[in-house]
């Protein structure tokens, strides 16, 4: 990782590069005649650098700088968020409703999704296996119709109040419940920067907690343990692609301790 900072101290740009000699360079040959890039290049004032030991750690350091610093001359990644988020509620009747919204600013999401479809094919399977109402669920978008998962055997008349309230929010509890417990919590170890340390990237329950270095002989028998070598991080769904696309062609990196959270 590197920094191109100006001559009060402040981050112009963010970069990753496997030659950082090769790579700095670059930055000032071939240069063009936009007045954007020469003013970058003329600010340039000092480059500070970071050492990872791999290169899926330089990308997920680089997308945490980018948005903890947000450098003007960085365009990638500076829009990247999820775009929906799966919500729990209870509404007037008390009965608790889970959906697919928007991101929004104030509200927490239980979990995040880059497509709508994805969203959708999640809730699908929390209605089917713990029969839930698709209305209840805003999956049925025709309201005044018949509930669908009454035909479908996944709804209990919770929609029109013929099941309590209280026997239809249980089973919303063990959804979420169900969820959270099948979120995976997994580590990607790899080499250091030493012979003597590995790398590791944590992720618990589905999100991203954070990375750094551990000894190579290190024995890690509880949670606590292992998080105190890490530096916790930031998440965001690039990062959740990034290790998960890593994991699928490496699987050998991937490792699960039987640890108590």
């Amino acid at each position: 990782m590197y920094y191109f900072h100006d001559q009060k101290g402040k981050v112009l740009y963010v970069g990753k590069a496997k030659n950082l000699k090769y790579r700095v360079r670059s930055h000032f040959t071939h240069n063009g005649a936009g007045r954007q890039r020469q003013e970058f290049l003329r600010n340039i004032y000092s480059i500070t650098y970071q050492t990872c030991a791999t290169e899926l750690m330089a990308f997920i350091l680089e997308s945490i700088e980018i948005k903890r610093l947000w450098p003007p001359y960085n365009s990638s990644q500076k829009r990247f968020t999820p775009a929906f988020g799966l919500y729990c509620y209870e509404d007037r009747s008390g009965y608790q409703r889970l959906a697919i919204d928007k991101m929004k600013k104030n509200l927490v999401p239980i979990y995040t999704f880059n497509l709508l479809l994805e969203g959708h094919g999640l809730m699908r399977r929390l209605i089917t296996q713990f029969e839930l109402c698709p209305k209840l669920c805003h999956m049925q978008t025709d309201t005044a119709a018949p509930c669908t998962g009454m035909d479908e055997g996944s709804c209990q008349g919770a929609c029109e109040h013929r099941e309590p309230a209280s026997d239809y929010n249980e089973r919303v509890g063990q959804a979420l419940e169900y969820l959270d417990q099948n979120l995976p919590t997994f580590a990607v170890v790899d080499e250091g920067n030493q012979s003597i340390e590995q790398s590791c990237i944590l992720f618990e329950k589905g999100r991203f907690y954070g990375m750094g270095y551990l000894p190579s002989d290190c024995a890690i028998h509880d949670m606590d343990s292992l998080k105190g070598y890490l530096t916790r991080y930031p998440e965001n769904d690039y990062i959740r692609g990034l290790v998960y696309q890593h994991v699928e062609k490496y699987p050998h990196k991937k490792v699960t301790w039987k640890v108590e959270a």
